[in-house]
């Protein structure tokens, strides 16, 4: 047994690393020098081990992206070009396994090894030498905020969605909370995991400066971002708000995008609606978008100029018919972390939810005046609080297309009959259908871990 979860830990935090770095990496852990490393030791240290930018922009799981509605790969060049890859067909068609006999999950590895740093820096850094009391807490209380994310996407992806009816029994996913090595990888349940999340994100709030100094370290205002969008998968759409409303308080600047039709669309470190920078783990070069969200979004929304492109343009392959999601010109990838317009979208849901319809439909306008041309915008209206929901949800798929985000929102929708969706497409010849609130919408454990260590239980076909 001893043996079983020592190797299953490697595998968690350091499979796509050496044998010989291995050796290293546990040495560093036990705080052992090894020539050409040091031992963390002053508060400088741990800011650097802060700034790992493997560790800082892994966001939304890969698995979301390609089985979300928005993507919809009819085309049969891009069927004959998944269809070399068993992982990405398994993904794209909701069929278990994702990962067979020795084949890793590259996502679960990924998160938990940023955990394992996260961990490092909480237990530590508050000790460190060197630093003030003020560089302290907020390292402390960064690390708290990267953790906490990091759970929201293991446990929305690899657990069933929060119910409060059931979150106290569904499983979830192992809750890491030190730096060790050699651990019981038991899963916690959903309502454990969410738990631990407020609590990091509370701790780490008063801790956090007010002022954005960038879109890699968390500060308060993506806190609270992150506050609201935990909330919001709670349905504690009252404290959604308000957490939002505190988020857009600290930063609420939007985009024109009129300003990017004839420029270079800005960067993630440069865009100020990104409150937390976060990235795919991988990239997909064609993303075909079904129709679906192309008829939702219309030729004369500036989001689909700006980030659609043709599947014939030279600098695709392979070629497809229609439409696929393209990141921008400038841009160096979908944002998959935490933003303003999010969070400014929570709020308008919340409002909605509520039944303060003016208000949400006047937050609602005020983000689609920038995402139009003056000539082309129409201020949405509603008769009902129940057609003001709907509007903002299907403004929050507009705006996040292309992140994988709407994998998760599908996950949450489904609770609710009316948005509940049952989501049909083919994959040469043979049709798939993911039914609301199936077991579809809870991703696989990869076969070897579940292998290497009993503890952990397998989730449903």
């Amino acid at each position: 047994m001893h043996k079983e979860i020592t190797m299953n830990v490697f595998k968690i935090f350091f499979i796509t690393i050496t044998a010989t770095t291995l050796l290293s990496c546990r040495k560093y852990v036990e705080n052992v020098p090894v020539q050409g490393q040091r031992v963390l030791v002053y508060t400088n240290d741990y800011r650097l081990l802060m700034n790992s930018r493997n560790d800082l922009e892994l966001g939304s799981a890969n698995a979301a992206i390609i089985g979300c509605d928005d993507i919809d790969l009819k085309d049969p060049n891009l069927q004959s070009d998944i269809s070399f890859n068993r992982v990405y067909v398994s993904q794209y068609t909701w069929a278990k396994p994702f990962y067979i006999e020795q084949e890793d999950d590259f996502d679960w590895n990924s998160m938990y090894k940023a955990i394992y740093t996260f961990n490092t820096v909480i237990s530590g850094v508050l000790e460190s030498k060197n630093g003030s009391l003020a560089e302290q807490n907020a390292i402390y209380a960064e690390a708290l905020v990267q953790r906490a994310f990091t759970y929201f996407t293991l446990v929305n992806s690899y657990g069933k969605q929060y119910d409060a009816s059931t979150a106290g029994t569904d499983l979830g996913v192992p809750l890491l909370l030190e730096a060790k090595l050699f651990v019981n990888l038991q899963r916690a349940t959903v309502a454990q995991v969410y738990a631990q999340m407020l609590k990091d994100i509370e701790t780490a709030i008063p801790l956090l400066p007010t002022a954005k100094t960038n879109s890699v370290n968390a500060y308060r205002g993506s806190a609270y971002a992150l506050l609201a969008k935990v909330h919001l998968n709670m349905r504690n759409f009252e404290a959604a708000r308000e957490a939002a409303e505190q988020a857009l308080t600290l930063s609420n600047g939007l985009n024109d995008y009129n300003l990017f039709v004839n420029a270079a669309f800005p960067t993630l470190i440069q865009n100020k609606e990104v409150l937390l920078r976060k990235i795919p783990r991988l990239s997909y070069g064609s993303l075909q978008l079904s129709e679906d969200l192309l008829n939702l979004l219309g030729t004369k929304d500036l989001r689909y100029r700006l980030f659609t492109k043709s599947g014939n343009a030279t600098d695709i392959w392979p070629n497809f018919s229609g439409i696929g999601y393209w990141a921008g010109n400038g841009s160096d990838g979908a944002n998959v972390g935490l933003s303003v317009s999010e969070t400014w979208l929570i709020r308008a849901e919340c409002l909605a939810r509520a039944g303060r319809r003016e208000d949400a439909l006047q937050a609602l306008n005020d983000l689609r005046k920038s995402r139009f041309k003056v000539e082309d915008y129409v201020a949405l209206t509603a008769t009902s609080d129940q057609q003001a929901l709907e509007l903002v949800i299907n403004e929050r798929r507009r705006e996040l297309f292309g992140t994988g985000l709407r994998w998760f929102d599908q996950k949450r929708l489904n609770k609710e009959p009316l948005f509940a969706k049952t989501v049909t497409r083919s994959l040469n010849g043979v049709t798939y259908t993911l039914e609301p609130n199936s077991n579809g919408y809870v991703f696989p454990l990869s076969t070897i871990i579940v292998n290497q260590n009993p503890e952990l239980i397998q989730n449903p076909d």
